[in-house]
């Protein structure tokens, strides 16, 4: 077996060389017979073309270069080629129906050979139609998948944030260098490399599961344990940009499109594999998980500048929440759950951080809001991001069939979810303050410190 770091050096050289022409989500059938179709999402036309301001001014919001005249035009011919095939695949259906009706009551031999001749000549044109079906649908769904969802309400436009909570005020004097100057806890090589010692370790650690713990008891959340890879399939799914995660080269790969990515359990992607084809009673709703893990997002690298930080690095301990409601106001109100969760933990740190709402521009075409937790960073002399919540809506949820059952119907779930905690980005911020991490009051901590002799005993045990 590859250790963990052959799988990080095969990822970053795959990087270099990856490129994309086709999607793993939606395969046409001429593509069929090499790929084979590993989920086949939701695709509610009606809905999304229903309210053709709103979308259009998402897509404007957001700045997309997507034209949606050109995919109206391209849903038009779609449709017409789609009907046509329907009704001559109808028609085939009857003529069938009706030459076994006549075969069994003895029919004509003349009117069973014609209704045989026109069942092959329908046979025919319905194959020429899919052939001709094809690449018209190949090029509408592709371009309806980069459709985004549609913003809410609260979502502010026009490049500007919109706060929402701030806690203390960064001390106008404060001059603090680089955490990267306490080399007696922190090792750093690269954006992919670095090394936390002493209470830096113990406080990555630490902080990571008493914040998660926080959620399970005063939250109501379920802790679980989730992959590191995650399918092309799922990514396509929630929209993320391939370029954000590293692709993992696989040998005797399957399913060549269908790619695997590394991104780690502290990952909201992590947690769609579980959720596909999943359909639920709405008696177990709202859903509310939170787990522990790494991530390996390089989207947010670029936001801090060139040189190199722990606030730069693409790897990370984290906190990922999942929560999965039957409707939008319900999803809205658990959002505001784990704001205030998470408040909670980062007013006990006792540091200057806010929370905002994100503009349009910075979102993913699948989220539909987005509230930040940002600690204020002393070297960089602005606010960094240490966790995120989003609205997705039933965006996703359509895309990997995740339903609840009501009644005769099926209702697609509403999503909210992200990291509410990148430890590395917390520790830097917190040296640059010149907190001592050993002080640190962490809400969700065990009262008691173990000690060394404890966690060798613990360990010990799980061999027993």
């Amino acid at each position: 077996m590859l250790s963990f770091r052959n799988v990080l050096k095969n990822c970053l050289s795959a990087r270099k060389t990856y490129s994309r022409n086709i999607s793993a989500l939606y395969i046409t059938g001429d593509k069929a017979n090499e790929n084979y179709v590993t989920l086949q999402p939701y695709l509610d036309f009606k809905e999304t073309f229903r309210d053709r301001q709103s979308l259009e001014q998402s897509i404007a919001s957001r700045g997309l270069d997507i034209r949606l005249e050109s995919v109206l035009s391209k849903y038009e011919k779609y449709g017409r080629h789609h009907d046509q095939l329907a009704k001559v695949s109808e028609e085939r259906e009857e003529v069938t129906k009706r030459l076994k009706e006549l075969t069994k009551s003895g029919g004509r031999a003349e009117q069973l050979e014609e209704l045989k001749e026109r069942g092959k000549a329908l046979r025919n044109d319905l194959k020429t139609l899919k052939q001709t079906l094809y690449p018209i649908e190949d090029d509408f769904i592709h371009d309806y998948l980069h459709l985004p969802n549609r913003l809410h309400d609260q979502c502010p436009t026009g490049g500007e944030e919109k706060l929402l909570y701030r806690n203390g005020l960064p001390k106008s004097d404060n001059k603090a260098g680089s955490h990267l100057h306490r080399q007696d806890l922190l090792h750093f090589v690269d954006n992919n490399r670095y090394y936390m010692m002493e209470q830096a370790a113990h406080f990555d650690v630490n902080a990571m599961q008493s914040l998660a713990r926080y959620f399970v008891n005063h939250g109501d959340f379920i802790q679980t344990a989730n992959p590191d890879f995650v399918r092309c399939v799922l990514l396509e799914a929630n929209a993320t940009p391939l370029t954000d995660y590293h692709l993992v080269q696989e040998e005797h790969l399957q399913n060549k499109i269908n790619t695997a990515f590394l991104t780690g359990g502290g990952s909201f992607e992590s947690y769609l594999g579980a959720m596909t084809k999943l359909c639920v009673y709405p008696s177990v709703l709202p859903l509310r998980y939170v787990c522990c893990g790494r991530s390996y997002n390089r989207a947010e690298a670029e936001l801090y500048g060139p040189t190199s930080s722990l606030y730069t690095a693409t790897q990370t301990n984290a906190v990922q929440s999942f929560v999965a409601t039957q409707t939008a106001q319900e999803a809205d109100a658990q959002l505001e759950h784990i704001l205030n969760l998470a408040i909670d933990f980062y007013k006990a740190l006792d540091i200057p951080f806010r929370v905002v709402y994100a503009s349009a521009e910075v979102l993913t075409p699948a989220e539909s809001l987005r509230a930040v937790l940002e600690v204020y960073a002393p070297s960089l002399q602005r606010y960094v991001c240490v966790g995120r919540i989003s609205n997705y809506g039933d965006f996703v949820s359509k895309r990997i069939l995740f339903s609840t059952r009501r009644e005769k119907h099926y209702d697609f779930l509403h999503l909210v979810g992200g990291p509410v905690l990148y430890t590395s980005r917390l520790i830097a911020a917190l040296l640059e303050h010149g907190v001592r991490l050993e002080d640190c009051k962490l809400l969700g901590a065990t009262s008691q410190k173990p000690t060394h002799q404890q966690d060798l005993q613990q360990f010990k045990d799980l061999f027993t």
